[in-house]
């Protein structure tokens, strides 16, 4: 019977094969794979259910990113930022209206995380949240990153916060630190992103 810790490494063993991708591939290679898994809010927050789903929130999605990275004997962690999730996400025609309110009023306080790599050129910050669909749609992305700079980040970030093992469980912590009001709004912003970039993968590049 397979240990725990064997069973987690035969399954990022299988997303590298699925990816036609191996301990030897490139980081970029790596990360785009990641980044290809849609965004989406309403699973775990472990490498595991963003596998189990094929979506994932940025926390899920960079765990992924950096254990993926960790296995290619890279030097790799995750951090957390404190920002407003909308800074970046512009009203754009093909969202809900309910969505493009909220895009437009702002105001959606959330706990970013993304990877920082410690590249042979340096630490390089890597957002692999925006898969190719809302990309397309106008979301500031990193499609075209070739693994020599650093990547754009999902929102802009006013404070940086602890470093952690356990991740999940910090941010749950984070989150459970809200307003009621900050709680509600973040959930509602998060559900109707969810659901219009799952449009934006079944549509292809317009719609």
């Amino acid at each position: 019977m397979l240990t725990t810790a064997q069973a987690h490494l035969d399954y990022l063993s299988r997303f590298l094969h699925r990816n036609h991708l191996s301990e030897v591939s490139k980081v970029v290679e790596v990360f785009h794979a990641v980044r290809r898994i849609p965004y989406g809010s309403r699973g775990g927050r472990t490498a595991e259910a963003v596998l189990e789903n094929n979506e994932g929130s940025c926390s899920g999605k960079h765990i992924l990113l950096c254990e993926l990275l960790q296995r290619l004997k890279q030097d790799a962690f995750v951090v957390t930022v404190r920002g407003d999730f909308t800074s970046k996400i512009q009203a754009l025609d093909s969202m809900p209206d309910e969505l493009k309110d909220i895009c437009e009023e702002g105001g959606v306080t959330d706990f970013h995380q993304y990877v920082i790599w410690n590249s042979p050129d340096g630490a390089l910050k890597l957002d692999a949240t925006w898969s190719d669909g809302p990309i397309r749609q106008g979301l500031i992305g990193n499609m075209n990153w070739v693994g020599n700079c650093d990547t754009a980040l999902a929102l802009y970030p006013n404070e940086s916060l602890n470093r952690v093992d356990d991740l999940p469980a910090y941010k749950a912590k984070l989150l459970a630190g809200l307003s009621k009001g900050d709680q509600q709004r973040r959930v509602d912003f998060l559900t109707l992103l969810t659901a219009w970039v799952a449009t934006t993968e079944e549509e292809g590049s317009t719609l």
